[in-house]
C-alpha cells in the first residue's frame, strides 16, 4: 500500500466517523450565497416577488474515492399578499453514510416604510420543518461499532426558526436550525445528540455605479457543541439590460478553539441571463487533509419563475 493511498484511507475514515460528530441536516458550505439563502433560514423564503427554482451539486475532495456529493434542489415564492411559501430536496453522500431531507417552509412578511417596493424595507419570520433521513453502512476498522453492523437507517424530524430584516440595501438574518423533535442521541453511537445550529448574517448592496453593486456578506455559524465558523463574502455585480453577471468570493475560517485556522478559499462567478440565474465556486482547501483530497467544486442552476399566484401585482422589485 503506497503512502497516498494509506492518507486518502484515513482520510475517508476521518469523513466517516467526523460527519457522525457534527452532521448538519444538509452539509452547507457556499450555497447560501451563490445558490439560495433559504437553505439556511427559512424566513427567507419568498422575499422576492418570482418563485424561485434552484439545483446545485457539490463536490468535495475530488480526488477521494467516496468523497462528500451534496445536491440541492428548491422551490420557493410569495404566494399570498405576504405569505411565502417553499420547499427544498438535499441529498448528500459521504462516505459510508447517507443522508436525505426533505424540507418545508413558511414565512410572512412585514412592510416598514414603502410597501410597494419591498427591499426598501420589510421584517421578516419564518419556521420550516426537516423530514432527515440517515443511512450508515459498508466497511469500517472498529467491527463493534454497533452502528456499522449491516446497514442502519435513522429517521429524524427537525424544526426550523428564522427572521430577516432588510432597509435600504442591509440585511441582518438570524436562524436556528435543527432542533430535533424526535429522540437523535443514536445518531452519535448513543453518546450525545446530533447539534442544533445558530447562524446570522449581515450583508449590504452597494450601487456603486448606475451598472456596478458591490455586496459583502458576513456569515458566522455555531453549534451547540461549540463548533464555530465565519464566512466572509464578496460579490461584484456588472449590470447589462436585464442580465447581469457577477464575480465573487468565500473565505471559510474555523473558530473553535486552540484549533482555529482557515479552512477554504471559493473564489466564484455567475451570471443572471433573463430569468436563469447561473453559478460556478471552486472551493481551495487550505488544512492538510483538504490538501491531500484536493480541491471541490460547486455549480448552481435557477430559473425564475413568473408568479401567477400574483398577476395583478405591478412592484418594481430590484434584482
Amino acid at each position: 500500500m503506497n503512502l497516498k493511498y494509506f492518507k486518502l484511507t484515513g482520510l475517508a475514515l476521518f469523513m466517516g466517523f467526523g460527519i457522525l460528530q457534527a452532521q448538519q441536516s444538509i452539509p452547507v458550505y457556499e450555497q447560501y450565497f451563490t445558490q439560495d439563502a433559504m437553505i439556511i433560514n427559512p424566513s427567507m423564503v419568498g422575499i422576492g416577488e418570482d418563485i424561485k427554482f434552484s439545483a446545485s451539486h457539490r463536490r468535495q475532495w475530488q480526488s477521494l474515492p467516496n468523497g462528500p456529493n451534496t445536491t440541492i434542489v428548491a422551490l420557493h415564492g410569495n404566494v399570498i399578499d405576504r405569505l411565502g411559501l417553499g420547499m427544498y430536496f438535499a441529498g448528500d453522500e459521504n462516505g459510508n453514510t447517507r443522508t436525505n431531507s426533505f424540507n418545508v417552509a413558511a414565512s410572512y412578511y412585514i412592510p416598514i416604510g414603502n410597501a410597494t417596493n419591498r427591499e426598501d424595507g420589510q421584517f421578516g419570520f419564518g419556521t420550516s420543518l426537516s423530514f432527515t433521513s440517515y443511512r450508515f453502512g459498508g466497511v469500517t476498522e472498529m467491527p463493534n461499532d454497533p452502528l456499522y453492523v449491516g446497514e442502519t437507517s435513522i429517521f429524524i424530524p427537525y424544526i426550523n426558526f428564522g427572521g430577516t430584516f432588510q432597509l435600504s440595501g442591509w440585511t441582518l438574518a438570524a436562524s436556528v436550525l435543527d432542533i430535533p423533535l424526535s429522540y437523535n442521541s443514536p445518531i452519535i453511537d448513543q453518546v450525545e445528540p446530533n447539534p442544533v445550529y445558530y447562524y446570522a448574517m449581515l450583508g449590504k448592496r452597494f450601487r456603486v455605479a448606475e451598472a456596478f453593486e458591490l455586496e459583502p456578506v458576513v456569515l458566522y455559524r455555531q453549534n451547540s457543541n461549540e463548533r464555530r465558523m465565519l464566512d466572509g463574502n464578496l460579490r461584484a455585480r456588472v449590470y447589462s439590460g436585464e442580465n447581469s453577471f457577477w464575480i465573487g468570493g468565500t473565505y471559510r475560517y474555523d473558530m473553535s478553539g486552540e484549533q482555529s485556522e482557515g479552512l477554504t478559499i471559493s473564489p466564484s462567478l455567475g451570471a443572471s441571463l433573463g430569468r436563469f440565474n447561473l453559478g460556478f465556486a471552486y472551493n481551495i482547501g487550505l488544512t492538510d487533509i483538504a490538501h491531500e483530497g484536493q480541491d471541490g467544486w460547486s455549480v448552481n442552476l435557477g430559473y425564475d419563475i413568473d408568479n401567477f399566484f400574483r398577476p395583478n401585482r405591478n412592484i418594481d422589485f430590484p434584482q
